[in-house]
């Protein structure tokens, strides 16, 4: 059984920079970059916790995705962006990071994701 953790998850995806072409975020799996960060006002427009589990241009705020990584697998919500994220990367919030690498000391893992709607 996969963990449903309702803290509002620090998951933040990279925009294109410098794209005028639209990319494909529909599913990054199995290269994604997860780090994480010092959240407070997101660029959803409300106030992230340290303890959350943390766009495209305001496309995917509030969406709910799956996340793997160290063998570890669980559901939480877009809340904010990261602009400088490679694309596909993820930027958590520490409670999320520290769920899935066990202590923020990796400063980065791999993992995967993906959009469940």
């Amino acid at each position: 059984m996969r963990s449903f953790l309702t803290l509002s998850l620090i998951m933040t995806l990279a925009p294109a920079l410098g794209s005028a072409a639209p990319i494909d975020v529909d599913k990054r799996d199995d290269n994604a970059r997860f780090t994480f960060y010092d959240v407070g006002l997101g660029a959803c427009g409300r106030i992230n916790q340290p303890s959350d589990f943390e766009w495209d241009n305001g496309a995917h705020c509030f969406q709910m995705i799956t996340l793997t990584a160290g063998g570890k697998t669980t559901t939480a919500q877009i809340v904010d962006e990261c602009p400088g994220c490679p694309v596909g990367g993820l930027n958590l919030s520490t409670g999320l990071f520290t769920f899935l690498a066990g202590s923020l000391n990796l400063g980065a893992i791999t993992g995967s994701w993906f959009y469940d709607n």
